[in-house]
């Protein structure tokens, strides 16, 4: 009995010792390996973070990081996927301008080429924070290169200028410029004409609201498109 016993031993321990059973071993735990990643991968891309904005009047330095700081660090680790990011908000006054100015800045800093897109066109907030000048007389519509290295604006006066507004044109063209982030400053989606389309020329979304039902309208906006709300502002 004994002597039955060591030779399936015997044999078990030869086929572990087969290099092509080996092979199979270690490929079949690549795999496995492989697939746990990629959905690990993909419940990171799919997580919204929550970040309560502060008040920041005064113009507290360290208040300002606490706002964009997890903004910039949760694109960083989406960079590869999303690129294009809207910043958005149900009406205008919701969103503080300072929010994706100071991320674009950020970004930039990082030797990251960066376009930020401002749909504000009442206000034309972001033309105001970097002095820019409002160029009369027809002059052909283009981004502007801020005194920050590695940053251009794309300034709301210039939809006036240009006539017609294809946001999902202006995204492909500056990827196709070589620039790693377009982010798109929308503060009043809701009662845009124009919204299905701002929404679907960005992957990627922060949303920015005061109550439950202003998230929910949001969501129900972007849902239906291809863009993915990676990101929950709760304005002061």
């Amino acid at each position: 009995m004994g002597n039955v016993i060591d030779k399936i031993g015997l044999s078990k321990l030869e086929i572990l010792r087969n290099p092509w059973v080996i092979s199979c071993i270690l490929g079949g735990a690549i795999v496995v390996f492989l697939l746990l990643l990629i959905i690990l991968r993909r419940r990171k891309f799919k997580k919204v973070i929550n970040v309560i904005l502060t008040d920041n009047k005064e113009g507290d330095d360290k208040s300002s990081q606490d706002n964009y700081g997890p903004i910039v660090k949760r694109i960083k680790q989406v960079k590869k996927k999303y690129k294009s990011i809207l910043f958005t908000s149900v009406e205008p006054g919701i969103l503080p301008v300072t929010i994706p100015v100071n991320v674009a800045i950020a970004l930039a800093k990082t030797r990251k080429r960066c376009l930020l897109i401002d749909l504000d066109l009442k206000r034309d907030a972001i033309a105001k924070v970097f002095n820019l000048v409002v160029e009369q007389g027809g002059l052909r519509a283009k981004a502007v290169q801020t005194e920050i290295e590695n940053l251009w604006v794309w300034p709301s006066h210039n939809f006036s200028q240009a006539k017609l507004m294809n946001v999902t044109e202006m995204v492909e063209k500056a990827m196709d410029n070589k620039f790693d982030f377009v982010l798109i400053n929308a503060p009043s989606i809701a009662n845009s004409p124009d919204r299905k389309q701002i929404i679907s020329a960005a992957r990627a979304a922060f949303i920015c609201t005061k109550n439950p039902s202003e998230r929910k309208k949001l969501t129900e906006l972007i849902k239906p498109t291809d863009c993915t709300i990676i990101g929950h502002l709760q304005a002061p």
